[in-house]
Parts: structure tokens; C-alpha cells; sequence
């Protein structure tokens, strides 16, 4: 499941175009990567999503840090992913990895991380799937 949502993000051709690369799309917790834009994918706790299923729901917070000044390159990679996220609803992959639901829950505010040196803003996500 994770492995489908980090592809279909580093392999859109328009968030490539936005600057977007696979060595700037990182889980967890990370030193602060020299490329901008960056996002780091944070997943939540895997619930059971229906009785007696196989699938699991989690959260996906998305967290795209730039450069300070302007939060519209943010916003643009945001909206973008709120379209491609849940375009790959009922993507699966062999060993029984699938997404089925993707919903988008909102976007938080606008923040800076003095940490990483950026501003930054998160969209979240909860994911209904097999992992």
C-alpha cells in the first residue's frame, strides 16, 4: 500500500514538473534534504478497516516543505495530490499489496519549520488497503 501511493507520487509527470523527485519524496523521520521542494510522507496507525477483512485503514499525512517566501509552489503540489492520491483507488500489485480508497481529509495551515529551514504545509489522507 505504501509502496503504490510513494510510486504514483514520484512517477506523476506533473508533480515532476513541479520538482517533485523520488530522492525528495521520503517516509519518516529524515535529516533535512538538500533538494526543494521535499515531502515526507508520514503514515498513521493500520486499523482494521472492515470485520473479518484482510484491508486496513491509516492515515497519510503529506508534508511538502519549500523555500521560504511563497506558499504557492506548496499549494500547486497540494492540489495536484489531491487529485492523483485518489485516481489510484483499486491499484494493486503482486503479493497482494492494493490501495482500494483514498480520501483526502483537508489541508492544514500554512507553517514554517525552522528545523528544516522551510515553510511547509500538510495534506491529509486516509487510505483503506491491503498491505
Amino acid at each position: 500500500m505504501r509502496a503504490i501511493v510513494r510510486n504514483a507520487i514520484i512517477s506523476d509527470s506533473l508533480l515532476l514538473a513541479m520538482g517533485v523527485t523520488a530522492d525528495a519524496t521520503l517516509a519518516g523521520d529524515v535529516d533535512t534534504p538538500e533538494g526543494r521542494p521535499f515531502l515526507n510522507l508520514k503514515w498513521g496507525q493500520e486499523l482494521p478497516s472492515f470485520r473479518e477483512s484482510l484491508s486496513v485503514q491509516a492515515t497519510l499525512a503529506v508534508w511538502v516543505h519549500h523555500v521560504p517566501g511563497d506558499f504557492d509552489p506548496i499549494n500547486k503540489i497540494l492540489t495536484r495530490l489531491r487529485i492523483l492520491l485518489p485516481s489510484i483507488q483499486a491499484v494493486m500489485v503482486p503479493g497482494g499489496s492494493e490501495v482500494q480508497v483514498i480520501t483526502w481529509q483537508g489541508n492544514g495551515p500554512d507553517l514554517q519549520d525552522d528545523g528544516h529551514r522551510t515553510i511547509v504545509k500538510v495534506g491529509n489522507y486516509q487510505v483503506v488497503g491491503k498491505v
